[in-house]
């Protein structure tokens, strides 16, 4: 088996788990459901579980974490000359666009997120994570450090507010346009 090969036969699996464990924390809870019950209903072991996952609350996150690395490889992709705040408005893209898709287990991974507290506090490992990535894709376009660490702070607690409107509200309207209204509120105003 090639090395890609068996990337994306662990990517498949990890999937499969995650959606799995998503399945029970929704119908049971998160504090209810065991990494026991998560391993069973995924057709492995206990062990085998944790080869995949270093926690419960990583097979939450685990899917998630990678969209860091392709919101940075979005603002990277942005065109030069596009002022950084803009190109991470658009860039968040890559954020939401799963949650159109799937608004309901968008909105249940919220309220997951929001009502456990474990889950709150490897979030905001999540969030730091991406910061840095965030930081670091606009210093490759030549955004002074500062800057770079305070606009990437702002764009991730500008996604924070949209996913909690959004999830307070029922997922009312378009989230796109939430998100296009949120940044709007601290577009700069210098160059």
């Amino acid at each position: 088996m090639t090395e890609g090969l068996r990337a994306r036969a662990r990517l498949a699996m990890r999937t499969e788990i995650a959606e799995t464990a998503f399945a029970l924390f929704v119908e049971r809870g998160f504090e209810q459901t065991t990494v026991d019950e998560i391993a069973e209903a995924a057709g492995l072991s206990r062990r085998s579980f944790f080869r995949y996952f270093p926690s419960k609350e990583d097979a939450v996150f685990g899917l998630l974490y990678d969209l860091g690395e392709e919101l940075a490889a979005a603002v990277a992709a942005r065109p030069a000359a596009e002022p950084p705040w803009d190109a991470l408005r658009a860039s968040c893209a890559v954020l939401i666009e799963p949650m159109l898709g799937r608004a309901e287990d968008a909105m249940a991974l919220l309220r997951l997120i929001h009502e456990t507290p474990s889950l709150r506090a490897r979030h905001q490992d999540k969030q730091d994570r991406w910061r840095k990535l965030l930081t670091d894709a606009l210093q490759a376009r030549s955004v002074p450090r500062l800057d770079a660490d305070v606009l990437a702070s702002a764009a991730l607690a500008v996604f924070d507010v949209v996913c909690r409107e959004w999830l307070f509200a029922g997922a009312p309207g378009d989230i796109a346009t939430l998100m296009d209204e949120a940044f709007a509120v601290l577009a700069p105003t210098r160059g």
